[in-house]
């Protein structure tokens, strides 16, 4: 009897085991707290570079995690300075003064200062066929001869850096035009 007894302890317990694990939530998961409903706001975004009207190259850039940070304040607060400012460098072999980007952006970036390449406010407009698309170009000309480029940042007039593009080298003469048009996707 003593076994029957025992076994039938076990049997409730378990069952109460269950029971208890089935109501009980346990500890809240940010998914739980916050289902998910939706995707979300993705990023995407291309830089497309074009030396004297002709297309060199279209690619995707890196969003920098201070761009991150930009935009989570803009959507915010309206605390950071509108992303306009287009930079140019060099990250050709044998130079230190560029490199690709970096999610933290510590890279080494020097821009060009001089020779019609300095930083410039891009134009920004609104791509109406698409909603939450914009571009920001601007259009450089060469004042010097053999200026080579390859990576730009877009950032605000602060300095603040929202991301960053590497592209096939370009080298430019003097009168040369680069135009860089990077357009960005809210999704």
């Amino acid at each position: 009897m003593d076994n029957k007894i025992f076994m039938s302890v076990i049997a409730v317990t378990l069952m109460s085991a269950i029971v208890l694990t089935l109501v009980i939530p346990g500890p809240a998961s940010i998914s739980t707290v916050f289902p998910v409903v939706s995707s979300g706001i993705n990023y995407r975004a291309y830089v497309c570079i074009y030396k004297n009207g002709e297309l060199q190259e279209c690619s995707h850039n890196l969003l920098y995690n201070a761009g991150k940070n930009i935009t989570r304040d803009l959507l915010g607060g309206g605390s950071s300075g509108t992303i306009r400012n287009i930079t140019l460098c060099n990250a050709s072999a044998g130079t230190t003064s560029c490199a690709a980007p970096i999610a933290d952006a510590s890279e080494s970036f020097v821009e060009y200062n001089g020779c019609g390449l300095t930083s410039a406010t891009g134009t920004y407009n609104t791509i109406n066929s698409n909603d939450g698309n914009w571009s920001i170009v601007a259009t450089f000309t060469s004042s010097c001869d053999n200026r080579i480029t390859n990576v730009t940042r877009l950032k605000n007039a602060t300095g603040g850096l929202f991301a960053s593009n590497t592209f096939t080298s370009v080298t430019l003469q003097t009168n040369d035009q680069l135009t860089v048009n990077w357009t960005i996707s809210v999704v």
